[in-house]
C-alpha cells in the first residue's frame, strides 16, 4: 500500500517526458540554405582611370568603347614630346659617359706603363726623384679622373631613368584586365587635374550584395557557397534561367538598427559575360562550409554548432525567419 503513490507518480510522470520529447522533435530547426531577395549584381571591380598630372593635352586614344584590355596595357598619350626629347639627350649623355670612361682607362694604362719604367731607371740611378715623382702623380691624376667618369656614367644613368619615367607618366595604362565601357576625353581635349580619362570594368568576376535578416547574421561567414539567380521585375530575361555559383566574400560586422539587417557581399564567375552590373537577383546561401560543416558554428559555440549539424536541412528559407522566430516558437 505504501509503494501505490511512487507508482502512480512514475505513472503521471511518463506522459510529461514523452511530451517534451515531442516538442523538442518538432522544434524548427535552422535550415540548410538562406534565401536572399532583391540582391544586387555589380563589377567586381570599376575603374576610372587618368593620370597624375594636372594639365595636358591628349595626344594620342589607343582603344574604343568594347575593347577588351590587359593589365598595364597603354590606352592612349598625353603629349610627350617634349619629355622623348629629354629622353634622347639623356641617352646621347650615357653613351658620351661610357666613351669617356674609356679614353680614362686608356689614360691610366699608359701612366702606369710609364710608371713602371720611370721605377726601373730610378734602381739604375738614371731619372731623378722629382721626375719619378711627378710620374707617380700622372697614374693617381689618371686614376681619379677615371673615377669621376665612372661617377658621371651613374649620374647619367639616373638621368635617363628620369626621362624615362616622365614618359611613362604621359602614358595612360590599364589598372587591370577588363573592359574599356567609358572614354571621357577624346585625342586633342585638354584634362584637368583628377578628372578620369578612361573607365574600366573587370567582368570576368562580379560582386552580389545582399542584406542579411540579424537573426541569420552569425550563421553566414565567409567561403560559404552561394547560388546566384538574375531576376529583373516586369521583363522575361532568358537570363533569369541561368545559376551562377560563388562564394561568400565579407559579411558586415554593423547591424543597421533601423532595418535590424546587415550587408553580405558574394563574388561568383561571370560564365560567358552574362551578367551585366544592374541587375537585381536571388542569392542562396548553403550554410554548410567547405568542409561540409555548418555555418552556424560561427560564434554560437561548439555545442551549438554540433546541435545545428544533427538536425535536418533542406527547405530553403527568406532571411528574416531566423532564430528569432525560432525562439518564439518554441
Amino acid at each position: 500500500m505504501r509503494r501505490t503513490p511512487v507508482i502512480l507518480g512514475l505513472r503521471l510522470l511518463v506522459p510529461v517526458i514523452l511530451g517534451v520529447s515531442a516538442i523538442a522533435d518538432e522544434t524548427p530547426s535552422p535550415t540548410a540554405v538562406i534565401l536572399l531577395q532583391k540582391c544586387s549584381i555589380e563589377y567586381d571591380r570599376a575603374t576610372p582611370v587618368g593620370v597624375n598630372y594636372n594639365v595636358g593635352l591628349i595626344q594620342e586614344c589607343l582603344v574604343r568603347p568594347g575593347d577588351r584590355v590587359k593589365a598595364g596595357q597603354v590606352l592612349g598619350r598625353l603629349f610627350n614630346k617634349d619629355v622623348l626629347a629629354e629622353m634622347e639627350l639623356r641617352a646621347t649623355a650615357l653613351e658620351s659617359s661610357e666613351i669617356a670612361i674609356d679614353q680614362h682607362e686608356a689614360t691610366l694604362e699608359v701612366a702606369r706603363a710609364k710608371l713602371r719604367r720611370a721605377e726601373a731607371l730610378i734602381s739604375r740611378n738614371a731619372l731623378s726623384t722629382q721626375d719619378f715623382q711627378i710620374q707617380q702623380l700622372e697614374v693617381k691624376n689618371a686614376d681619379l679622373e677615371l673615377k669621376a667618369a665612372i661617377k658621371g656614367r651613374r649620374t647619367a644613368e639616373s638621368q635617363l631613368q628620369l626621362s624615362k619615367a616622365l614618359v611613362a607618366a604621359r602614358e595612360i595604362t590599364s589598372p587591370h584586365d577588363g573592359v574599356v565601357v567609358e572614354i571621357y576625353k577624346n585625342t586633342g581635349e585638354a584634362i584637368t587635374a583628377g578628372s578620369p580619362i578612361f573607365k574600366v570594368v573587370k567582368v570576368d568576376r562580379m560582386r552580389v550584395t545582399g542584406y542579411l535578416d540579424v537573426s541569420d547574421a552569425w550563421h553566414v561567414r565567409p567561403k560559404q557557397t552561394v547560388r546566384v539567380m538574375p531576376e529583373h521585375e516586369g521583363v522575361d530575361l532568358p537570363i533569369e534561367r541561368e545559376v551562377f555559383e560563388g562564394q561568400i566574400t565579407f559579411v558586415d560586422i554593423e547591424i543597421d538598427p533601423k532595418t535590424r539587417t546587415c550587408r553580405v557581399f558574394a563574388e561568383v564567375e561571370n560564365r560567358g559575360d552574362l551578367l551585366r552590373s544592374g541587375l537585381d537577383c536571388r542569392m542562396e546561401i548553403d550554410l554548410r562550409n567547405p568542409s561540409g560543416g555548418t555555418g552556424g558554428g560561427h560564434g554560437l559555440g561548439p555545442r551549438a554548432a554540433a546541435d545545428t549539424e544533427a538536425q535536418p536541412r533542406s527547405v530553403p528559407r527568406t532571411s528574416g525567419e531566423g532564430l528569432a522566430q525560432e525562439g518564439r516558437e518554441r
